[in-house]
């Protein structure tokens, strides 16, 4: 450590400087994996350097609570200036972070203490599972630790909607939002825009301090506004027009609602809206991003009323989405255009009762047809337009059984939302105790039964969604594209069985279409516990000429975390399409590798 001084008084100035040591007497340091996952096996190296004072033998403890570690020898000799290397067997247990304690006591008896923390972690993908009961009057639902069955209980919960709503579970999105873990400026939106709407709801489904997460989301989305006004996906650059409009669209909301949204960063985002708008180029099929930016435009009152007039006159059906049309409708309301509303709305309705088989396509608006479906009944539950048919969107809405996107998600809790209706008598008693208005609770392992009982006289509608990692593995699936993964050494061959310590591999994932498809994908590679990525841009330096075959698919975005490897595809049409990193091996060990998604 080097030490200085200045001093200075009326009549002078000076200065002085040392350098000295600081170190304990016998220096412990260790070398461990950097995260472990339930039922890995590794080991603990301690090495005890000897720096000053008496030498000889030494009392040694290790403890590590929650991890098995092999013992430890109560003593160890250290000459003078001399190394002493002991390695422990080591297994991860349980899920969270443990803390190792290895404590040292030198001949003339200063106790020296290392602390360290391991983080067990399951990195297998989490799957949800959703169940919709009926209870009939006078029945009740007993929640107990068996709903977690199959399933690791660090992290698992289950969510449970019941009353009219609860088909549309809305808790059970909630938290698939707030635990969706990549976080692009469309993801952060999705998962806070709802928040805005049912903060209630959010509470109840176990998401604490919903004004952070708010404000959170503010400060995160900001960060990748250009100085445009526009909106980036995972940077500050100019983006996709519809993204900017929804960015906005949150931003607008939220300041209405009373959250800080700092008045530049507003005006920038509001002009840069107006702007695109003026130059739109004309259309006969398309303008999502044009509704939507009419309608946020609107809100604010900087839209200028010839515009949604002409729109809704002599392009109301160039519009191609049912929520283009819907949000047209929505920014005619908002300046008292009702009957014009009206009309769009209506447009609005027939589209989204398309046929379930319609192929998946590629959709600059980040929309399918669910999406779509529930954004216009939000939009015209909010406008008070009796032209749709609600039943009938709620229908498509909650018609099928696959997982929703992040659009999907947050459109169906706002459209739940806009469909509540206030007060009415109890229809649930939950734990002997009345409640009013719908029934929303999370449920954690260990936590005490709850009773959810049906005190009103007819049949009540319950959904239970279970999220968590399954103990056994499921079997490898998919939903329209399969992924491979396959090592190569260094020099291009194949490269199987064990790894040795220092090695390094090339990692490819290999994702296959099954059909000519549209997306815009994440693929997430876990890594196992013994091995980490090494120099992240050696592929596209050329340095690695055996692998020229490999020529790896250009990603958006791209994160070499601790313990995964992702990246942001955007991608069109039937063909294959790779991806490559390279992972030395650094931990000696057995560990577990979770599947790539």
């Amino acid at each position: 450590i080097r030490l200085m001084a200045v001093a200075w008084s009326a009549e002078g100035v000076g200065q002085a400087q040392a350098d000295m040591v600081a170190r304990d007497p016998v220096v412990v340091s260790a070398a461990m994996p950097r995260f472990m996952a339930p039922g890995d096996q590794s080991r603990l190296q301690l090495e005890f350097v000897h720096a000053a004072g008496p030498a000889g033998p030494m009392a040694v403890s290790v403890a590590a609570p929650g991890l098995t570690l092999g013992r430890a020898p109560e003593q160890i000799d250290i000459a003078e200036n001399g190394t002493v290397r002991v390695a422990l067997p080591l297994q991860a247990d349980t899920v969270g972070d443990h803390v190792i304690t290895a404590t040292l006591t030198t001949p003339d008896g200063t106790t020296l203490r290392k602390v360290l923390t391991l983080g067990v972690r399951a990195n297998d993908p989490t799957v949800s599972k959703t169940r919709r009961l009926t209870l009939a009057a006078g029945e009740a639902l007993t929640l107990v630790d068996n709903l977690f069955a199959g399933l690791r209980q660090a992290g698992a919960e289950v969510s449970v909607a019941a009353g009219p709503l609860a088909r549309f579970d809305m808790p059970g999105l909630m938290r698939q939002l707030d635990r969706y873990p990549y976080g692009c400026t469309e993801q952060v939106t999705s998962a806070a825009l709802p928040l805005l709407h049912a903060a209630d709801l959010a509470t109840g489904a176990g998401l604490a301090d919903v004004d952070k997460r708010i404000n959170d989301a503010i400060a995160r989305v900001l960060t990748r506004q250009a100085s445009s006004g526009a909106f980036g996906l995972w940077r500050a650059q100019a983006g996709e027009f519809w993204l900017d409009a929804y960015v906005t669209d949150f931003l607008s909301q939220a300041r209405l609602a009373g959250y800080g949204v700092p008045d530049h960063a507003m005006t920038l985002a509001l002009d840069n809206l107006r702007n695109r708008v003026n130059y739109a180029p004309a259309f006969d099929s398309g303008g999502e991003d044009l509704a939507y930016a009419l309608m946020v435009l609107a809100r604010e009152g900087a839209a200028r009323i010839g515009d949604l007039r002409y729109y809704a006159d002599a392009k109301a059906t160039a519009f191609a989405t049912p929520l283009a049309r819907a949000q047209l409708g929505a920014a005619l309301a908002q300046y008292g255009e009702l009957a014009r509303a009206d009309r769009r709305f209506g447009l609005a309705q027939e589209p989204s009762r398309a046929s379930r088989s319609d192929a998946p396509r590629w959709r600059a608006d980040f929309g399918t047809r669910i999406r779509d479906a529930a954004g216009v009944l939000h939009l015209a539950a909010q406008a008070g337009s009796t032209r749709v048919d609600r039943t009938a969107l709620a229908s498509a809405i909650t018609g099928q059984s696959r997982s929703y996107s992040t659009q999907e998600a947050a459109q169906i809790v706002m459209a739940a939302q806009a469909l509540r209706s206030p007060g009415g008598p109890a229809a649930f008693a939950v734990d002997g105790a009345p409640v009013t208005g719908p029934v929303v609770q999370t449920h954690a392992p260990g936590a005490a039964a709850s009773v959810i009982a049906n005190i009103s006289g007819s049949a009540q509608d319950v959904t239970l969604t279970t999220l968590g990692v399954p103990l056994v593995a499921p079997e490898a699936g998919g939903y329209g594209y399969a992924i491979t993964r396959r090592a190569f050494s260094m020099e291009g061959a194949p490269a199987d069985g064990p790894w040795q310590v220092g090695e390094r591999r090339v990692i490819v994932l290999e994702v296959t279409p099954f059909e000519e498809v549209g997306a815009r994908l994440i693929v997430d590679d876990p890594l196992p516990a013994g091995l980490e990525i090494d120099n992240p841009n050696l592929l596209r330096s050329g340095d690695i000429r055996a692998l020229d075959w490999l020529n790896p698919a250009t990603a958006q975005h791209a994160e070499f975390r601790t313990d995964r490897f992702v990246a942001a595809v955007d991608h069109r049409g039937a063909d294959v399409f790779r991806l490559a990193y390279i992972a030395r091996a650094v931990s000696p060990g057995t560990f577990h590798h979770p599947a790539a998604l």
